[in-house]
């Protein structure tokens, strides 16, 4: 349990690194975690990047307090054949409660 922990928070080190650092630090920390460190497709890899990229854009443009509120996340598909840098979510509805 402990290494699966210690692994756990590796992973999580390495994406948050990859965000917040260019491509090449995200597509190693996606080839280590997500790709298990075997990837035979670059273009595979590449698009993990791509879509990681995406959808931290797309969580950022939703409003703190809908996320709080409904607790729904919307996902970006993996492949767009028209993407946009930023698409803003759609929001969400509440009943008379405010939920």
């Amino acid at each position: 349990m402990r290494n699966m922990t210690e692994n756990f928070y590796a992973a999580i080190f390495g994406y948050d690194e990859g965000i917040l650092s260019d491509d090449h630090v995200l597509a190693a920390a996606i080839w280590r975690n997500l790709f298990n460190k075997h990837c035979d497709d670059p273009r595979e890899l590449e698009i993990m990047v791509e879509y990681v990229r995406k959808q931290v854009q797309h969580l950022d443009a939703m409003p703190g307090e809908d996320l709080l509120l409904s607790g729904e996340v919307t996902w970006r598909p993996l492949v767009e054949t028209n993407a946009q840098s930023i698409v803003k979510p759609a929001l969400p509805t509440y009943n008379d409660e405010g939920l």
